[in-house]
């Protein structure tokens, strides 16, 4: 066993002083000690440590559920661009503080992309903040009925890439549409961004109450963006037992027969 390894494995768990020792002790043992089983005692702490640290980072990000790129039915909707969404997978757009914007209809798997990638980007090592819009909406509310805002927006900065959830879903009034505009403003290059909406671009407007703070937070929001396209069908509802479609006499014979169904339950 090459002791540089073990003098690795020792500074990685913070063993400074015996790492720099272990050299002076083996000349003194004259090279007898056998290094194998200790250096794979290290490598099972090692890997401990690194899996309570993704757990932490899990927790702190507050993912609503676990999901992976492993796991996703490409089959399902050829439409979506695999390509792209696997160049975002390596988190060269998180490393560069850029923002991916996964925009298209409800339920085509716009979520699990999204959660997918912060999920990697926590299991690299980075931070990662996950909420919804209307979670972040009602976070911003309690931090200031609190008079705590700069403690949220610490946490948040903190995070090496946000996960915006259902951008457009709700619409903030004005106290918290300036301060999610601030956040933006604040975040400049220092957290990378993935956004998800189901809504056209053209009416995120209506999320902020001024016009004008609208097409500031739109500007950033855009700002350096890589865009992917969800078309197709809904990728929630795959696997939902699909109803046969009616002809259009079977349609009539059910109209007709509604009145006396609705006979039979008054009585």
């Amino acid at each position: 066993m090459n002791a540089e390894i073990v003098k690795t494995q020792m500074k990685s768990l913070k063993l400074s002083t015996a790492a720099r020792e272990l050299d002076e002790v083996l000349a003194r043992h004259r090279g007898a000690a056998e290094l194998d089983w200790l250096s794979e005692l290290f490598e099972h702490e090692l890997d401990a440590r690194k899996e309570r640290s993704i757990q932490r980072r899990i927790e702190s990000a507050g993912f609503p559920e676990i999901k992976t790129l492993e796991e996703f039915d490409w089959l399902f909707n050829r439409k979506i661009d695999r390509n792209k969404i696997e160049e975002l997978a390596k988190l060269d757009f998180v490393r560069q503080r850029r923002i991916a914007l996964l925009l298209g209809q409800t339920g085509t798997g716009k979520t699990h992309v999204a959660l997918a990638l912060g999920l990697k980007a926590v299991k690299e090592g980075l931070h990662v903040y996950c909420a919804s819009v209307k979670r972040l909406a009602e976070e911003i509310q309690a931090a200031l009925n609190k008079n705590a805002l700069d403690v949220l927006f610490r946490r948040i900065l903190a995070a090496d890439l946000w996960v915006i959830d259902d951008w457009g879903v709700v619409s903030m009034k004005r106290e918290i549409a300036e301060e999610v505009f601030d956040l933006l403003d604040r975040r400049k290059l220092g957290s990378a961004m993935v956004f998800t909406s189901n809504r056209d671009v053209k009416e995120w407007s209506e999320v902020f109450a001024d016009p004008v703070l609208a097409n500031a937070a739109i500007d950033r929001i855009f700002e350096a963006a890589q865009i992917v396209v969800f078309e197709g069908k809904s990728y929630r509802l795959k696997d939902r037992i699909a109803l046969p479609s009616l002809k259009p006499e079977e349609v009539v014979a059910a109209k007709r027969r509604e009145p006396a169904a609705r006979r039979g339950r008054a009585s």
